[in-house]
């Protein structure tokens, strides 16, 4: 099962900064500059509810102690055949178990700058097909991903895998982007993760 480094999702604080003016201007500026904040993202879980039972069912990426510590723990991906699922991300900094912090109010803030690519690999788009929610978009009516549908159309053969990429400041106007393909949307990666998918008869 392939894991990516470490995931961190970059968040740039914007600092407002009042100047005074001066008579005797100054070329010289003691102004510290502004420092990125870095969010860790620890935990991606995913929560699939059955659009005609309501039953729902959760799978999730762990890794509260970071690169380097212990091997994460990556759920796989169970679904039944010839169903149709909602399926919601949540994503958090769960470093601190006594402080969890929700990301993905923050990626939600930031809605023109993430979006979230399902790529279905060795075989896996035989047995599912994953389209965005139409009422998951900013502004500019690009697709986010934290919502998204899951069709499932045949049973896993018990190789099939989806990965899942999170990049921020991508070109969402770029070709293909607002449907899901990653060729052409560059910017960087905050998340990759890759599930094992089963689908069950």
């Amino acid at each position: 099962m392939k894991i990516s480094k470490f995931l961190r999702y970059t968040l740039f604080a914007t600092m407002a900064l009042s100047f005074v003016a001066c008579e005797n201007d100054d070329d010289d500026d003691d102004t510290p500059p502004a420092v990125n904040e870095e969010e860790v993202i620890t935990d991606v879980i995913f929560t699939f509810t059955d659009v005609d039972t309501q039953v729902a069912s959760t799978f999730s990426f762990s890794d509260p102690d970071g690169e380097g510590g212990n091997v994460p723990t990556i759920d796989d991906i169970m679904l039944n055949d010839s169903s149709v699922y909602a399926m919601s991300i949540q994503v958090q900094d769960a470093s601190s178990p006594s402080d969890i912090e929700d990301i993905t109010a923050e990626i939600q803030e930031e809605d023109d700058e993430h979006q979230f690519f399902f790529i279905l690999e060795n075989g896996a788009g035989t047995s599912v097909s994953i389209t965005y929610n139409p009422t998951d978009v900013d502004d500019d009516g690009n697709p986010i991903g934290l919502l998204s549908s899951w069709a499932t159309t045949a049973a896993t053969l018990g190789n099939e895998t989806v990965r899942l990429v999170l990049r921020h400041e991508l070109d969402k106007d770029a070709a293909g982007v607002s449907d899901g393909d990653i060729s052409n949307a560059g910017g960087s990666t905050d998340v990759d993760i890759t599930f094992n998918l089963t689908v069950a008869q």
